[in-house]
Parts: structure tokens; C-alpha cells; sequence
């Protein structure tokens, strides 16, 4: 492969949507993963975005490996994307279970990689730390892994009916509007016939909830016949 490649405008946008997720593995999984991004336009200068590149001394502008080569050269003409499980050592000796995965471009050629390096060798003790610590004080709810959208809808509206119930700032006729207004503000409506779904699990006619989100001005409500739509 030529040590520099023409990329397309398209392509560096493809690679630039990546780096967030460079960043959010490596939060994940913290100080024992290295995550790297690699841009094939100059191999001698490829790495774009590195999360924890302390586990092997690299830095943005760091050159390609010869290991990201070989597997580049195994997989570009293939169906395949990713170079499945293998092993590598660092310069501290320190081993490293790593993971390659080829990114293509516009055009359907390589144009970067994605490389991931978990230091096996981190003590047990770190990695629970690592794993049970949330990084600065970002707390959320538990998240429901809905099996279909019923299940979806029916947690949601369980959910914000129960916090609307205990919350005595809301009064008692007020209440149906509030769980409404709160729905919308999580973002359920704007999930397909979500408004006739939210009425049988309300016990409410679906006009109810457009009266109340039209009452407020709500911006891009569903409409009655989007929601009949199948």
C-alpha cells in the first residue's frame, strides 16, 4: 500500500464520526484500553484520535504499525472488516488483547482503522475500580433494554406516571397533563403510533394527548393520521 492515499472529503467525514466513539470505548473501559484511530491518507503520520496512549507511547501523528499493515493487507480485498481476537506486546512487555477493524470509505475502500488494545495484565483490583467508578459525578437512571416498542412505550409510561403520582407539587387533575408534557419531553413521541399505544396503556383517548401537546405548543406533534398509519 502507497505510504499516502487521496481521500475523498466524505471519507475524512466517515473518519471524523469515529472519534466519538474512540472516546466513549475508552471511557468505558479507562486506564487498561487503548483505543486508536488510524487515517490511511498518510501511514506515516496516521493516527487522527487515541484514547489512553500511554499504554503504548503513541500520540496523534503517530506513524501506522507494522502489525496494522499486515492485517490491512489480509483484509482489504475481502468481505471481511475486522481482524478478529489476537495478542500483541507493548514496549513494557505488558500483553495486550487487541482487535482491528477496517473502516471503508465512500467508495468502498479502506480508509482508516479502528484498534483497540486491552492490557490483559491490569490487576483485577484495578479493573473492578475501573468498572464499579463513574468517571466525575454523570449519574443516570437504570436503563431498560426493551425487547419491542410495547415494551418501550409501556416502561416509559410506567415509569413517568409513577414519578408524576408522587409528586405532590403536581395537582390531582393536573396529573394527565403532566405525564404527558413529561412523555414528550423524553422524547416518546416522536417514536411511530406511539400516541394511540400511550392511550390504551393511559386509559385515555388518544385527542387527550393532542389537546394537551397542542395546548402548550409543542413543536412537531404527531398528528392523528401519521399515528394511523400502520
Amino acid at each position: 500500500m502507497e505510504d499516502k492515499l487521496m481521500l475523498l472529503p466524505a471519507d475524512r467525514q466517515i473518519l471524523d464520526g469515529y472519534k466519538p466513539i474512540v472516546d466513549a470505548i475508552g471511557q468505558i473501559f479507562g486506564s487498561s484500553c487503548e483505543v486508536v484511530l488510524h487515517s490511511l491518507e498518510d501511514l506515516s503520520h496516521s493516527v487522527i484520535c487515541i484514547h489512553n496512549g500511554a499504554k503504548t507511547g503513541r500520540k496523534i501523528g503517530s506513524p501506522v504499525t507494522d502489525k496494522a499493515l499486515s492485517i490491512l493487507a489480509s483484509l482489504q480485498d475481502s468481505d471481511r472488516v475486522n481482524s478478529g481476537l489476537y495478542f500483541t506486546k507493548n514496549a513494557q512487555g505488558r500483553y495486550m488483547r487487541s482487535s482491528t477493524t477496517i473502516i471503508r470509505g465512500i467508495n468502498g475502500n479502506p480508509i482508516g482503522l479502528l484498534c483497540i488494545n486491552f492490557d490483559i495484565s491490569t490487576p483485577f483490583n484495578e479493573l473492578a475500580a475501573i468498572m464499579l467508578t463513574p468517571e466525575q459525578s454523570h449519574t443516570h437512571d437504570n436503563e431498560h433494554f426493551a425487547i419491542d416498542l410495547d415494551d418501550l412505550l409501556l416502561n416509559q409510561v410506567r415509569k413517568i406516571q409513577a414519578e408524576v403520582q408522587r409528586d405532590t407539587t403536581v395537582p390531582i387533575r393536573q396529573k394527565t397533563k403532566e405525564i404527558i408534557l413529561r412523555l414528550h419531553q423524553a422524547g416518546v413521541f416522536k417514536l411511530r403510533r406511539s400516541v394511540p399505544r400511550v392511550a390504551a396503556i393511559l386509559n385515555i383517548s388518544r385527542d387527550v394527548i393532542y389537546m394537551h401537546l397542542r395546548a402548550q405548543g409543542k413543536s412537531k406533534i404527531p398528528t392523528k393520521e401519521s399515528d394511523s398509519r400502520a
